[in-house]
Order: C-alpha cells, then sequence, then structure tokens
C-alpha cells in the first residue's frame, strides 16, 4: 500500500465553486478485537445522527448515495490499510478514496468542501528528513517521512570487487601488481566513494525540502563523510547512529525514529525561543487567524505555527474567495455573502499552495505556548503594506482572473 502523495491532497483541495456538499469520512480500520475492525458501525451512527439536520428531502436522498460510496470503500479497503478517507459527492461526481498507512479517528463531515484537515496535519505538518546508510563499499538513501523510510538511491563503490594485494607475499616484491587505489589512501577523507556519497547527499538535499540529515553507520566512515559535505548540509546533519548495513528500510526505523524525536524536541524549541524573541521586539510576527490568513493571501508569510487548537471559527467569501480567521456574514472587499470554515483548515490549505512550512506544537492544552496568539502564529518577510482587492483576493486562491 503507498502512503498518501501530495498530488492527491492538492486534488481535493481544488474543489469547483459550488453549493454541492461533500460527504468527507475517515475510517479507523486498527483491528480492535483480534479479527475485525468497528469503521462500518461508527459510520452508520454518524450517518443517522446527521440525518435529521437535512430537510430537504433530495439532500436525504444524496447522503444515502454518498453513504453507500463510503460504505462500499471500507468494505473494499487494502487488509494492510490503518485508516481511510473517502471523499464522497454525488452531486458533483466526486469520488475519491484514500488509503491511510496511519490510525485515525472515525468521523463523519458534510459540508461546501471536503474536510482535509486530518490528512494536512499529518502529511504537510511533519517534516521529512534524509537518511544516508554509508559503510566502506555501498550507500542506501532514504527519505523519513511519518515513520515511512521510503528508499530513493543506492550506491556502491566501483572497484569493489578488485583484489587487494597488500595480502600478497612480500618475497615477491619485484613483480609487479594491479591494485586498486583505495590501498594508497592516507585517510576515509580522500576516498573516493565517499567523495561520491557527499556529492549525491548535496544533490538530492538541494532538489527537496528537508528538516534534516540523519546518517548511519560506523562512526569510522560517517565521522569522515561528514566533514565531506557542503557547510550547510553539515550543518543540517541532525543525528548520528551505529547501524549495520541493510537495505531494509523497516530495520533503520527504531534509530530513525529515535533522531527524528529528539530533533523535533530541539527543532520546537528553537521555533519557540524564536517566537518569543519576535513578541518581545514586537518584529515581523502576527498573531490569531485573521492576521494568519491575510499574511499567507499576501504572500507575507514565511512560517506557521500551530498550538493544540483545531476548531479555530472562520469564513469564507462566496464571491472571491478570500478567507478570514473570524465568523463574518459578508466579504468586506466585495460585500459579497460568505459562509463559516475551519479556519485552521484554511490556513493550512494556504500553506500548502504557497509552499509555507509549518509547525505544531503537540502539548496538552493547558501548556499550549500559542494560547497568547489565539492558537496560530506566523513569521513574515516584510509587514503588511495593502489591503486585498477583489482581483487580488480570487488570485490568492489560485485563480487568475475576477
Amino acid at each position: 500500500m503507498m502512503p498518501i502523495t501530495r498530488q492527491e491532497i492538492e486534488i481535493l483541495l481544488d474543489t469547483p465553486n459550488t453549493h454541492d456538499y461533500v460527504v468527507s469520512a475517515y475510517a479507523d480500520l486498527t483491528i480492535q478485537d483480534g479479527f475485525s475492525h468497528f469503521a462500518e458501525r461508527h459510520l452508520r451512527n454518524q450517518a443517522k445522527a446527521v440525518e435529521d439536520a437535512l430537510a430537504e428531502a433530495k439532500g436525504r436522498k444524496d447522503l444515502d448515495e454518498n453513504i453507500e460510496v463510503i460504505r462500499r470503500a471500507v468494505a473494499a479497503a487494502d487488509p494492510s490499510a490503518r485508516g481511510l478517507a473517502v471523499f464522497s459527492s454525488v452531486a458533483r461526481g466526486l469520488r475519491q478514496v484514500v488509503q491511510l498507512s496511519f490510525p485515525i479517528e472515525n468521523r463523519l463531515v458534510i459540508d461546501e468542501e471536503p474536510y482535509l484537515l486530518p490528512l494536512l496535519e499529518h502529511w504537510y505538518g511533519e517534516p521529512t528528513y534524509l537518511v544516508a546508510l554509508v559503510d566502506s563499499d555501498e550507500a542506501h538513501l532514504f527519505e523519513a517521512h511519518h515513520g515511512v523510510n521510503e528508499p530513493v538511491r543506492d550506491l556502491e563503490r566501483d572497484d569493489v570487487d578488485q583484489d587487494i594485494q597488500r595480502d600478497k607475499p612480500r618475497f615477491i616484491y619485484k613483480k609487479r601488481f594491479a591494485r586498486t587505489r583505495h590501498e594508497y589512501l592516507h585517510g576515509m577523507e580522500d576516498d573516493k566513494f565517499l567523495h561520491e556519497v557527499a556529492g549525491a547527499l548535496d544533490e538530492h538535499w538541494s532538489n527537496g525540502q528537508f528538516a534534516g540529515l540523519i546518517l548511519l553507520g560506523q562512526s569510522q566512515i560517517t565521522g569522515p563523510l561528514r566533514r565531506l559535505l557542503p557547510r550547510d548540509l553539515a550543518q543540517g546533519v541532525v543525528g548520528e547512529a551505529e547501524h549495520a548495513m541493510t537495505t531494509k528500510p523497516e530495520g533503520l526505523a527504531d534509530d530513525v525514529a529515535r533522531i527524528v524525536g529528539h530533533a523535533r524536541e530541539e527543532r520546537e524549541q528553537q521555533i519557540l525561543a524564536e517566537l518569543q524573541e519576535r513578541w518581545k521586539e514586537k518584529h515581523l510576527v502576527v498573531n490569531g487567524p485573521t492576521d494568519v490568513l491575510d499574511a499567507l493571501q499576501q504572500g507575507r508569510a514565511v512560517q506557521i505555527l500551530f498550538g493544540t487548537r483545531r476548531d479555530l471559527p472562520g469564513a469564507r467569501c462566496s464571491s472571491c474567495g478570500y478567507r478570514f480567521g473570524a465568523s463574518i456574514r459578508s466579504c468586506p472587499y466585495c460585500q459579497s455573502p460568505c459562509q463559516a470554515t475551519n479556519a485552521v483548515q484554511d490556513i493550512m490549505r494556504m500553506a500548502v499552495r504557497h509552499r509555507v512550512p509549518v509547525a505544531f506544537f503537540r502539548r496538552r492544552p493547558k501548556e499550549d505556548p500559542l494560547t497568547p496568539a489565539g492558537g496560530v502564529a506566523a513569521f513574515l518577510r516584510a509587514g503588511a503594506n495593502w489591503a486585498a482587492d477583489r482581483e487580488s483576493a480570487r488570485a490568492s486562491e489560485g485563480h487568475s482572473g475576477a
């Protein structure tokens, strides 16, 4: 089973501007009693609870058809999947099934837009790490994301199969032997293969967005390799560990998870320290969903910080598409009516669209460091210098015209 991809999320983000509702269902497929799950039972109970809210006969009929789509998807789910997300709208012709490699809470949401917050938080809120497992003869590169170590490249020493002549008898010194290059090396920093590995790491790092580099292998190999890396890449190393050579990604899970956990704690402390300093100096930081959404839609945000709240109210203009971090009835820019939304999901979708990194602080609510900011804050590249109009509001949603 393949993990969820960015493309699947972006397809769901690009929903048409229509008033037909979408049924979003999340099913926990974790085995709970030794041989089965209870996703369909939870789905049936939640569907019954929302039927009374749909007074129109057509709405009730569409709900039944959408629920049937979801039931069939749950019944046909891959046995290895730990969760399932299904988005169905018979009126729009939408049917999207995403099999998940992580467990998720059973939930049914009916709205004019797909409810994507659980997917956005899990997929986009967790950083990706580049992992290198290296020894003197081979190297394997992986990308670690949400506990999954995906192989991306393998390297092998060119002369690994050549004989090493230093083990030949010394009394036949007059005979010339073919020798491998690494017999003449004075240190591992001179090793041609390690230079090749360092170049491959630099290339892969430059072409991706990684939160850090993890080096695995024997210290006499990873130490010299780290010294061969370009300065910015060497500074991106978040941890090293002794590890035997293997080509199986699951064999790296424990060491990678431990290093990633430690790196996440350090990263969180660094971000919080920067946030406190910016608050103190009142320097390029905004607080609360309204100002954060404005910064995103105006292209000024460089990083989004979320606390533990996921229920911040918001609104979206039905005409220009501009999004607000509060429940308002009409758009202040075009005076069109607005519909209620989840501001956290709106912020996340804008961050995905504009490639803005997101950090989540997963603590108990009483320890939420973003409480003084209303649950969310953003670091900025520049202060506000203009107010959105109808055209720029639509442009922030990815539309080219008014």
